[in-house]
């Protein structure tokens, strides 16, 4: 007998995001990676240094680090102006970790999960292998929420609603506004916030993206170090929630990894004691003059429209006059040897756009905008 995958892996295939990634050669300028060109931040590797001298090399506990969750809680009070305690952190495998550990623990069978409607695709994978069912909710014309559609999706089944803010793909945040709107609707309608703030430190404008958790107790949060340290590959990312719920979760963290990486919970220290915040202003700095860039360009080429982004370092342009997005991608990829994503991996509706991270050196970005506009305004010809 053949061993094959259980049921509810049917339809499940690598994302198009890795799909696509694959097709770069080497001389591929490659706008499709969802992370920062910078180096660590030196506070962060000497943190690391310092736990492999130390020998700080064994298990944490399945929770992590009482210190890092100190740190964590301090740094979500400071930021919503309310208590957090460190009991309320659980630290995980990575930001998509602490996804699998909430709809691992809480979802299931025929429970709705209501996701936008142009996501990452992580949220319906998951809810899709708990056998749970994601609801998408539309956005508008500018990527902000839809509030007459995502009313008529509510009802007793839905569990879980979850924002990303800013967001992956489209660079968009919700107001302050729009997220307490929605904090009133999940004390009124008995369903939970998943807040995903995971590029919530990579912002332009003034004023720090607003978190629910500033206005309801009904919200879990992710967030990590990925995006604001340059550090996808130390793997540290974590829940906050009311105590009562991180309880479970910490059961589903011991079976799931046992606990994240104790070099990498201790450097990740340096990224939130303030040893990083001259990198993490640095860092906006230079994507906010890269995004508007972006913008700029993307806009004066005929057959495009855009949204401006507001944080993340992803913009995502609608060129459906030109077809759909995977048919775009791979002839932008086979005449300009530019790797950019389709939107189809966010999403049916995604499928009129394709995004681009400018998170790439200032002279890339420029030759890979120009030779992007050569091919659309050639599109016929080629």
């Amino acid at each position: 007998m053949s061993l094959k995958a259980k049921s509810s892996f049917s339809g499940v295939d690598i994302s198009e995001i890795r799909k696509m990634n694959a097709l770069a050669r080497k001389d591929t300028i490659n706008l499709g990676i969802g992370q920062l060109p910078d180096s660590l931040p030196q506070a962060v590797k000497q943190k690391g240094f310092e736990a492999f001298e130390s020998g700080q090399t064994r298990y944490t506990s399945n929770q992590g680090s009482l210190l890092l969750r100190e740190q964590i809680a301090l740094y979500h009070s400071e930021k919503c102006h309310k208590e957090i305690k460190a009991e309320e952190v659980i630290i995980t495998n990575g930001a998509e970790g602490a996804l699998w550990n909430i709809l691992f623990t809480f979802l299931e069978r025929d429970d709705q999960i209501l996701i936008p409607e142009i996501a990452f695709s992580v949220y319906n994978t998951i809810a899709d292998l708990q056998g749970a069912k994601a609801v998408p909710y539309r956005q508008d014309s500018e990527f902000s929420l839809d509030f007459d559609d995502l009313m008529s999706k509510i009802n007793s089944k839905v569990k879980f609603l979850v924002i990303n803010s800013p967001n992956n793909p489209t660079g968009t945040i919700l107001s302050e506004v729009d997220v307490r709107k929605l904090s009133d609707l999940a004390d009124e309608h008995d369903f939970y916030i998943i807040s995903d703030e995971i590029y919530s430190e990579l912002y332009f404008g003034n004023d720090r993206p607003f978190s629910p958790l500033c206005c309801s107790d009904r919200v879990l949060v992710v967030d990590g170090i990925s995006k604001r340290a340059a550090a996808t590959g130390l793997r540290i990312g974590w829940t906050v929630a009311p105590e009562e719920i991180t309880k479970p979760m910490i059961v589903a963290n011991q079976y799931i990894t046992t606990c994240a990486s104790s070099v990498s919970q201790h450097a990740a220290l340096a990224s939130l004691d303030g040893s990083c915040d001259s990198f993490v202003e640095q860092v906006k700095a230079d994507l906010k003059v890269k995004g508007e860039y972006a913008y700029r360009q993307l806009k004066t080429i005929d057959g495009i429209s855009v949204v401006k982004p507001e944080g993340a370092f992803y913009i995502f342009p609608d060129i459906s006059t030109f077809g759909t997005s995977k048919d775009v991608a791979l002839k932008i990829l086979e005449k300009a040897n530019i790797l950019t994503i389709p939107g189809i991996a966010f999403g049916e509706r995604g499928d009129r756009h394709i995004r681009l991270s400018f998170a790439v050196d200032f002279v890339i970005l420029k030759e890979a905008l120009n030779r992007i506009r050569q091919t659309l305004d050639n599109w016929e010809s080629i």
